[in-house]
This record gives structure tokens, sequence and C-alpha cells, in this order.
């Protein structure tokens, strides 16, 4: 038999789920009689277990008792199949982290960018109700103005975190991430807001003051967000 034979049975009796499951048998008890691996791996005709350790060739052996026992080529069959376990353990598990890293990753953005946004909905949400049934004062728009602006920065201080953390420490790349996710926010709030005023509109008391002021404060978070991004960037990696 050449090298090349004896390398082909070997992956063939690793290939083989019963082959396996006797050298997995063999190397765990030690010695076992043709009854006790018949019984240990389920074969009822003798004539198919027989052909089986047949096949296994010289990674078995039998001694004179009977009993069969792995070969020393057997031996390092099993310490090779299970080094190709152990591989392939560790690379599913690095797979496994990557797609748990990912979804993470997802998960995160998708909260942060839900909190940003909720900021404006309910000022938004809160002046419609508030002009439906009894008209809102100057102050209350302005207000509601400040509050829903501060909690939209808020929520992109915490997006410049998850982008220093997943993606780039630079401030300048910081400041243009933090730019396209004001941008996002920004459109989504706008069209918000025009709901909310088509909804005003439907009302004797209707006004458009609400809706430009939207407009104000999509704007100023435009404006605002990339420059506290490139700042605290700047001042975090000097830290």
């Amino acid at each position: 038999m050449t090298e090349t034979d004896e390398y082909d049975r070997i992956f063939a009796a690793l290939k083989h789920p019963l082959r396996r499951q006797i050298l997995l048998l063999l190397e765990e008890k030690g010695e076992a009689s043709f009854t006790e691996i018949q019984k240990a791996v389920g074969v009822n005709g003798t004539g198919l277990l027989s052909y089986h350790l047949k096949e296994l060739g010289t990674l078995v052996e039998q001694s004179e008792r009977g009993k069969y026992d792995l070969s020393e080529i057997g031996r390092a069959s099993m310490a090779l199949f299970w080094k190709v376990e152990r591989e392939k353990q560790a690379s599913d598990s690095v797979i496994q982290n990557h797609l748990e890293r990912i979804v993470g990753e997802i998960v995160f953005l998708f909260f942060i960018v839900g909190a940003t946004f909720l900021a404006p909905l309910s000022a938004d949400i809160y002046l419609s109700v508030q002009t439906v049934f009894s008209g809102s004062l100057i102050t209350q728009i302005v207000l509601m103005f400040l509050a829903s602006l501060l909690g939209m920065v808020f929520g992109a201080v915490l997006f410049l975190f998850y982008d220093r953390h997943y993606f780039s420490k630079n401030p300048r790349t910081n400041a243009v991430h933090s730019l396209l996710f004001a941008v996002g926010i920004s459109l989504m709030s706008t069209y918000s807001a025009y709901i909310s005023y088509q909804f005003e509109m439907v009302s004797a008391n209707g006004s458009n003051f609400a809706f430009w002021f939207s407009i104000l404060r999509a704007v100023s978070f435009l404006g605002i967000t990339p420059i506290v991004a490139y700042a605290t960037g700047g001042f975090l990696n000097r830290r």
C-alpha cells in the first residue's frame, strides 16, 4: 500500500460517520470486543460491522484475545481528527462573535436613531394637539423647539460615541459621520412636522408657526451636530 493509499484510507475512515464512531469508541474505551463495538454503535448485522472494521484497515488492530484497539496510525488519525475539530470550533466561534458584533451594532444604531427622533416627534405631536384644541402660544412653540433640539443634540452625542467605538476615532471622520446622521434625523423630523402641520390645518386654530420652527430646528441641528462631534472627538483624543 502506498503512502497516498494510506492517507486516503485515513480520511475515508474519518469521513464515514460509522467508522468515525468506531474509532471514537476505541479511543475512549481503549479496547473492545466485536460484540461490544456492535452494541455501542448500534449495528444489527455482523456482516456490516465486519465490513467497516475491514475498511478501517491499519487504523485498528486486533489482539490475540480477539479484541480491537487503535493502532499507532489510528491514534495519529484521531489526533488529526481532534485538531480539525478544534480549528473548526475556533472558526465557528470567530464567525459567531463577528455576527454578534454586527447585530449589536445594528441594534445599538437603531436605538440611537429612535431615541434621537423621539425628541422632535414628541414635540411636534404635543404642539399639534395643543393647536387643535386651544391654539399654541409662541412661548410654547419656542420652549418645545429648544427642548426637542436639545434632545436631538444629545442623540447626536450618543451617535458620536457609537461611531468612535465601532468605526473611527478621527475627529474629522466623526464630524462627517455625524453630519450624515443629522441629515437623516432632520429629514425624518421635518417630514413628521409636515404631517403634523397637515393635521393642524383641519382645525380652525391651524398655524404655520410650529412648522417653520421645525424647519429652523432641522437647520440648527445640521449646523450644531458636526461642530459638537468634531470638538468632542478632539477633546476625547487629547485625554
